[in-house]
């Protein structure tokens, strides 16, 4: 696998559950992100869109894990209040006490993840 591929493999269960967020390979492009909802029984699929091309790994790695910061402040919205963020990065700083190390320990986890990943030969 290479490093696209193996980043997909760490967060495809984060992909499965994203309803709006998608990855796909788009011939003589590459990796890109693709916003909107998906129905797989629909033959059009207009409201999604191109979100962004990714030039390196590394811009794949910060997009998938933004996307897992929206999903897993999603999951935990009634416990942080219903504040919503320009950028969902800005959620690292706003983590109640009663989520902090689990939220803290899973970032982390993902982190290495991410990091074993890069390190990995084409």
């Amino acid at each position: 696998m290479d490093k696209y591929e193996e980043l997909i493999a760490v967060f495809s269960e984060t992909l499965e559950q994203s309803r709006d967020y998608h990855i796909a390979y788009m011939y003589q492009v590459g990796y890109v992100s693709v916003l909107g909802l998906y129905e797989r029984d629909s033959t059009q699929n207009n409201s999604m869109k191109i979100d962004e091309v990714f030039h390196s790994p590394e811009e794949m790695a910060d997009s998938l894990l933004r996307n897992w910061r929206w999903q897993w402040f999603y999951k935990n919205r009634k416990l942080l209040g219903c504040q919503d963020f320009e950028n969902i990065c800005n959620l690292d700083n706003k983590i109640p006490d009663l989520l902090e190390e689990e939220y803290r320990q899973s970032i982390q986890i993902l982190q290495n993840k991410i990091h074993i990943a890069l390190q990995v030969e084409n």
